[in-house]
């Protein structure tokens, strides 16, 4: 994909981003949604203008749970469907969007069509899943940090970002997000402290006590400290460790399990649906090549797996 275009060349079953890209390889660890997820909802409600339309306009009080898993649908459907229907995916949230719009506590007027803070929302979830996965999987080159940012990039326009709003690499994302924080321009008000603990603990939960406990305070600590501050959590040398020595642990367990344990059931599918083509491609390539019904027959006998 290329300046918010579909890439034609690209079969649709592949989605935007495709195999051999580094939005799959990162966005499929379940250690990725964990440690990324709240904090990315975090820092978004951290900016005023998006606090003031959550709260306007979101259920995350009534119905904390299905916003939950309406929101994970889209983020990484987007990131692992087929074409098809990551353009349902879009043309929804488009429409919902439309009718964001209203004033925050002192009266700035916000739109979630707002380029600006679409930025700042997609900011916060290329930023969070690079640090899950480096904190929790595997540390990354720096040109896979920067494919990463430019796959995403490519894709902004889709979501209503102009390119030229995109800084030029993703150290100066990152230069800018952290400009906002300093500036003032993001900072955690009463409306983005409420939300943040609705994130945070909401009324209904859908992991075990234990687990959630452990992402509430694993997301607390990869929040940027002046927001950690502002959602009303302290940090001290012995969480710091307890954290640090998670982590690590981390990073050397999860490379080593099997890939069922450590991939997101939507990411596998992408997978089985990437291998449904190469078999198609293969069976047509064998037919071409001998003409025949036996050609044909031999391709069909062809697994998929052996051809991926």
């Amino acid at each position: 994909m290329a300046n918010g275009q579909w890439d034609e060349q690209m079969p649709p079953e592949f989605g935007l981003f495709g195999p051999g890209s580094v939005t799959w390889r990162v966005d499929r660890e379940i250690a990725v949604l964990l440690g990324s997820g709240s904090r990315a909802l975090l820092l978004q409600v951290a900016h005023p203008k998006v606090a003031a339309a959550v709260a306007d306009h979101s259920r995350y009080r009534s119905d904390p749970l299905g916003r939950l898993r309406d929101t994970l649908d889209a983020i990484y459907g987007f990131a692992f469907e087929d074409k098809r229907r990551v353009e349902r995916i879009l043309e929804h949230i488009h429409a919902l969007h439309t009718r964001v719009r209203g004033q925050t506590l002192d009266g700035e007027p916000y739109s979630a069509l707002d380029p600006h803070l679409l930025l700042w929302v997609y900011s916060t979830l290329i930023d969070s899943s690079l640090l899950a996965y480096e904190t929790f999987v595997a540390p990354l080159e720096q040109a896979e940090r920067e494919r990463y940012y430019a796959e995403f990039r490519d894709a902004g326009p889709v979501w209503g970002i102009p390119p030229e709003c995109f800084p030029d690499s993703l150290a100066s994302l990152r230069r800018w997000m952290a400009h906002l924080i300093e500036n003032g321009e993001v900072h955690v008000t009463p409306q983005g402290r409420h939300v943040g603990r609705y994130i945070l603990a909401p009324g209904a939960w859908w992991m075990p006590p234990p687990a959630a406990l452990l992402m509430r305070f694993v997301t607390v600590w990869l929040l940027p400290p002046p927001l950690r501050a502002g959602f009303g959590y302290d940090w001290g040398p012995r969480r710091e460790r307890l954290t640090e020595t998670v982590a690590a642990l981390s990073r050397t367990v999860v490379p080593r399990l099997p890939h069922l344990m450590r991939d997101l059931p939507l990411a596998r599918a992408a997978d089985r649906r990437v291998r449904g083509v190469a078999w198609q491609a293969h069976a047509a390539r064998e037919r071409r090549r001998s003409g025949s019904t036996d050609g044909a027959r031999r391709a069909s006998s062809a697994r998929p797996r052996d051809l991926w």
